[in-house]
This record gives C-alpha cells, sequence and structure tokens, in this order.
C-alpha cells in the first residue's frame, strides 16, 4: 500500500508565483515513487498574483484540504477598495499585482504626491503586521490548519507530515501535528529565514524569537530539507548539533510543462534579439543596476537601441515600478523596455520559449549567493542561453557545473560587458541539463526517499 503524506504549504494553487512550483511538483509526481499526498493549504489565501489556471491543472485525484486563513493582508485591500470607491476612483492603482492589477506592457506607477503616500502608507501598514503578526502575516491560519490536519488524520489517517516554507507558519502547523500524533515530519525551506536577504529587519525581541523558533523548528524535524547547498552550509553552521539531518534538494524544471522545444527561437519579424526576465523583483538594487548598465551599453553603441528588447515578466514593488517607469522613457530605454506584469505559469513558459535568452537578476549583499532564484533552473530545462547578473554563490555554481550560460557580476559595468557578449555569442545548442539531474521527477524520487528513510527511522526507534 501506499504512503501517504499531509503535505502542509500556504503556497499553492489558486496563489501563483515561482515558490509554489517546487511543492506543486513534490504532490505531481510523488505518487510515482509510493507516496499518496493530501494538501493542507488556504482556503480563499490572501497572498497574490494567483494562477487559476494552475489550480485548474492540478492532478485531478488529488486530495486538497483547505482550512480558514483570515489575514491582515485582507482587511487592507477591503479598507483600499472602500477608500478608492468614497473618491469615486475605480483604477487599480499601484495595487498588487494578478486580481488586483491586470498585466500590461507599460508600468503601473501612479503620479506625484498620491504615488508617495501610497509608499508612505503600505510601508507604515508593514511595520505595523511584521510586529503584529509574528512569524508572519499567515499565522492567523495556524490554528485553523491544526485543527483540519488532526481531522484528516482522525478521518484517514497519513504516515508522515512534510511542510514548506515560506512562510513559516507552515512549519508551525506541521510541528503541533507531529507532536500531538507523533508522525515524522520534514521541513522544507525554499528560503532561510533567519538571514532572508529581502526580509525587512526585525525588532530585537522579535529578532530573538525568531532564533528560538527556527532552532525549535530544525530539532523538531526528522528532516530539514534545503533548495541550495549554500543555504545547507549556513544552517548546519548555525545549527551543528542537529546538521546531520539536513539535505539540499535543490528547484528544477519540469518537462510537462515545457512546450516541444526546438533548437532555436523563431526569428521575430522586427529583427530584435529579445531578453526575458520572469519572476517577481523584490529588491531594491537588481533592477536599477541592470537598467543602468544597460543605458550605458547604448551610450556607447547606439545601435543596440533597435537590436534588443527586454521584457520583464512579473512583479515590481513601487520602488522598482517607478525605476522603470523613469527609464522607460523615450529618451533613455523607452523603446526597449517591456513590463508585461504577472502572467499565469503557462503563459510564462511560453514567453520563455520564444526568447533568445533568459535574465537572471541577484544584486551582491549579505547572503544572496545563496540565492539561486527559482526561475533558473526553468531557464535551464528550456534549453535557452542565460545571462546571469548575480554575485559569486549558488546561481553561478549551477551554471559552471552544467557549462552553460553568461554569468557577470551586479555591476553597471559588468552588465553592459555582459550584454554586448550575449549579443555577439552563438546561440548554445544541445541540451543544458542532458543527464535530467535537476528534472523535476528525479527530484521528487529523492524527497520520497527521505520519506521513506523518516517514516522506517520511527519504526526502527
Amino acid at each position: 500500500m501506499p504512503g501517504r503524506v499531509l503535505v502542509v504549504a500556504y503556497n499553492f494553487p489558486p496563489v501563483g508565483g515561482v515558490g509554489v512550483q517546487r511543492t506543486l511538483k513534490y504532490v505531481t509526481y510523488l505518487p510515482q515513487s509510493g507516496w499518496e499526498p493530501v494538501v493542507l493549504t488556504a482556503r480563499d489565501p490572501g497572498k497574490y498574483p494567483r494562477d487559476e489556471e494552475a489550480e485548474r491543472s492540478l492532478p485531478p485525484d488529488l486530495v486538497v484540504e483547505r482550512a480558514l486563513s483570515p489575514e491582515p493582508v485582507k482587511l487592507r485591500r477591503a479598507l483600499g477598495r472602500a477608500a478608492r470607491r468614497l473618491r469615486g476612483d475605480s483604477g487599480a492603482g499601484a495595487g498588487a499585482p494578478g486580481r488586483d492589477r491586470p498585466a500590461s506592457p507599460g508600468p503601473k506607477v501612479a503620479a506625484g504626491s498620491k504615488s508617495l503616500w501610497t509608499g508612505r502608507l503600505l510601508g507604515l501598514w508593514g511595520a505595523a503586521t511584521r510586529l503584529t503578526f509574528f512569524p508572519d502575516e499567515e499565522v492567523s491560519w495556524v490554528p485553523f490548519a491544526i485543527g483540519r490536519g488532526m481531522e484528516i488524520q482522525r478521518r484517514a489517517p497519513v504516515d508522515a507530515i512534510y511542510s514548506s516554507s515560506g512562510p513559516v507558519s507552515c512549519h508551525l502547523v506541521a510541528a503541533v501535528i507531529a507532536r500531538r500524533t507523533g508522525l515524522p515530519w520534514i521541513a522544507d525551506f525554499r528560503d532561510p529565514w533567519i538571514g532572508n536577504a529581502f526580509a525587512a529587519p526585525l525588532p530585537a525581541a522579535h529578532a530573538q524569537l525568531q532564533r528560538q523558533i527556527e532552532r525549535r523548528i530544525v530539532h523538531l524535524a526528522d528532516r530539514s530539507i534545503f533548495a541550495t547547498s549554500g543555504l545547507l552550509d549556513a544552517y548546519a553552521a548555525r545549527y551543528p548539533e542537529v546538521a546531520g539531518r539536513f539535505l539540499a534538494i535543490p528547484n528544477g524544471y519540469d518537462r510537462r510543462d515545457l512546450p516541444a522545444l526546438e533548437a532555436a527561437p523563431a526569428p521575430r519579424p522586427d529583427g530584435r534579439f529579445r531578453l526575458v526576465y520572469g519572476g517577481s523583483v523584490y529588491g531594491e538594487q537588481e533592477l536599477e543596476i541592470f537598467l543602468t548598465g544597460l543605458e550605458r551599453l547604448v551610450a556607447r553603441r547606439p545601435e543596440i537601441r533597435d537590436q534588443l528588447e527586454v521584457e520583464f515578466i512579473g512583479w515590481l514593488n513601487l520602488r522598482n515600478q517607478a525605476i522603470a517607469a523613469g527609464y522607460s522613457e523615450p529618451d533613455r530605454l523607452g523603446p526597449m523596455i517591456r513590463l508585461t506584469g504577472f502572467l499565469p505559469h503557462r503563459e510564462a513558459v511560453a514567453r520563455f520559449l520564444a526568447a533568445d535568452a533568459l535574465l537572471q537578476l541577484i544584486a551582491d549583499g549579505p547572503n544572496k549567493g545563496q540565492i539561486q532564484g527559482g526561475k533558473l533552473m526553468e531557464y535551464v530545462g528550456l534549453d535557452r542561453q542565460i545571462l546571469a547578473v548575480v554575485p559569486e554563490g549558488q546561481a553561478r555554481e549551477i551554471l559552471r557545473e552544467l557549462n552553460w550560460g553568461i554569468a557577470v557580476d551586479p555591476t553597471p559595468e559588468a552588465v553592459a560587458d555582459g550584454v554586448e557578449r550575449l549579443l555577439a555569442t552563438p546561440l548554445p545548442q544541445g541540451r543544458a541539463d542532458p543527464q535530467g539531474r535537476y528534472n523535476r521527477v528525479n527530484l521528487t524520487r529523492r524527497m520520497a526517499e527521505q520519506l521513506d528513510a523518516v517514516v522506517e527511522g520511527r519504526k526502527a526507534g
């Protein structure tokens, strides 16, 4: 009989974005390795963007249980809608992507003082919720998810628990259910919690509590899985006493999601070389570094303006929207830049396939070398040329291992040189990962082996 595993994951369709894919592929392919997943996620989650198409494409026999999730972001959106109605403004403005703000080829940036006040209000709201809702905004989901998880165990028992973060509230749910049931538990960290390069700083009391909770999680879990070896090394240095229970299983690509691959993209009628970035831009430097470098290249080689188009597919925060708007002026990079906004996963992959090259952006800074970037492995699966503007670290190590792509430092001069080199380099032929080491099917088999091991370990103990 197959084993049954309770998969605790807040980020699950209809939530969209890169972070969903890791868990989604595990639950899709675990049955091939003898594990039947039961997903425990949020009912009407507050997180955006949404990918309704991904929800419709879930395996037809997958059991998905949804628990109530009363989150503060829902209150903020309700207040925002009420305020817009009062002032007679039905526009989406600079709100969240997806359902709140449809995609557009141009930047969505509020003008003048409206943009300033929107940014200040969102900043105040974010600071208040970080102080009030800890460890994350999804903590209000925890008691309802625990209740639903215990109900699942009474109704149709499972053999193990798997939880995926962020949000780290998923690990809190799993920890309580594991403690009450005695089931083995695997905690999967897609990103770091302590030391997250994109997280806002916490007050001292919160930071201390964060350290205590993280320590408790890795001590209670039978296995802690990390999405990169750099992340594993950081946690092993922090918790050497349990490092023997740590393992890295990287992100990957799914051939089933990728259309039939050709050796090269079809030539475009306008003759432009098309470079595409996929994913949200969270950092405060990545976009500006790249666009500054591109502007420097155009200054020394004006003909590039008519040879290259760069498309950004994904969400930009308010600051990055403003940066993009400035560089998109006609007298700067306007004809070369296209801002598409969030697209459902299938549509985004089609855009990647039509590109000549795909772009990865990670600025330099503390702990940023640990970041791989969820889209990088999907780029690899498409066998397209990659321009990686990244610091020394995880992303470069993968590209070196595969002998694929062009990697440059995240500085404007290096970007200018890298784009120039990209345009002069013949498009690669063959497969980026001929051995399939990053194929999601093979990676899921490794996760199934860990589930087997923790269950057998409990029996032996």
